[in-house]
């Protein structure tokens, strides 16, 4: 090939290189520019320049679903679901923990992770919006299973991962049918929690509750009267939990102590608990509290489903 052609030839692949570099450049830069705006459940806008890659869960909803998107969190808070086996189990050792307790994070924990979104619980971590600055702080506030489907697409349209987040909601779904074909309204149950003979109740207007009364009866209900971030929790008595008498009830212990007496043990000695049905025909079934009272994700709500859908189907 004469000189002038060869050089002709370097000319254009060199040409083309530069052309094709140039146009990954300007899809990457309109790529970075595409802004995602979503309002969070205090209705604060919240502006995404480019889908976050490191998220940082202060509550367990957000573990809860990122793990059904099959993304793991660059930090979260102590004690939640994350090593749970069902979860990210022994892997989630590795996953650093924001110190302090989680009613107030540790902040300065939180910049070093250089988040680029912050999920926290509402009623609960609202305040913190100001200390994060320009950190996006996204509050989710779950008041029934229904609003828990919702977070999911929220996080697959964040994420950009909509196909596992629907996917999972169909899986749920099927479960939760599933559920009102083996459960029965003529079966009444109850949520408890505490830790102490102080007890509150999951009422039908929470997350848990909302979901078993879709298959059972769950005649609880907060009356217009929620409490502190238990959303759709009631301070309760014996006394009106006699009045139901429920056929089933589920127990979830709160305590800093694992070797301290469960709720169901503290009450055993109170004459009106051991007048309950459930008490009497030994119905009463001590539960994971992080699953089923922290949880609040769909990958939590179907493991309370298979729990309780067992236990009904043992009883039959």
């Amino acid at each position: 090939m004469p000189i002038k052609h060869q050089l002709l030839s370097s000319l254009l692949l060199m040409l083309l290189v530069v052309g094709a570099c140039s146009n990954k450049t300007e899809e990457s830069s309109a790529e970075s520019k595409e802004e995602k705006k979503l309002l969070d459940s205090t209705g604060t806008e919240i502006v995404l320049d480019k889908i976050p890659s490191e998220i940082i869960c202060l509550t367990e909803i957000c573990v809860d679903t990122l793990h059904l998107l099959k993304i793991e969190p660059s930090a979260v808070s102590a004690a939640g679901i994350t090593q749970e086996s069902e979860f990210f189990g022994e892997a989630g050792v590795a996953i650093p923990l924001i110190g302090g307790t989680f009613f107030e994070p540790n902040i300065e924990d939180i910049y070093q992770t250089n988040p680029q979104l912050v999920i926290g619980l509402g009623g609960v971590h609202d305040s913190l919006r100001e200390s994060l600055g320009d950190i996006p702080l996204y509050i989710v506030s779950p008041l029934s299973y229904k609003d828990s489907i919702e977070f999911v697409r929220v996080m697959g349209s964040i994420t950009g991962r909509q196909d596992l987040a629907e996917a999972a909601i169909k899986n749920f779904e099927e479960k939760i049918e599933l559920f009102k074909e083996q459960a029965s309204m003529d079966i009444t149950t109850l949520v408890m929690y505490g830790s102490d003979v102080n007890f509150g109740i999951d009422t039908k207007e929470s997350v848990v509750g909302s979901l078993l009364a879709e298959g059972v009866s769950y005649p609880w209900s907060t009356g217009g009267d929620a409490e502190s971030h238990t959303s759709g929790g009631a301070q309760f008595s014996l006394e009106e939990v006699l009045k139901q008498n429920p056929d089933i009830i589920f127990v979830e212990t709160f305590s800093f102590d694992k070797k301290g007496p469960t709720l169901s043990d503290q009450l055993s000695e109170s004459p009106i608990w051991k007048e309950l049905k459930a008490v009497r025909n030994d119905e009463v079934y001590e539960v994971r509290t992080n699953i089923w009272a922290n949880g609040r994700g769909i990958g939590s709500l179907s493991i309370v489903l298979d729990e309780v859908t067992g236990i009904i189907e043992n009883g039959k």
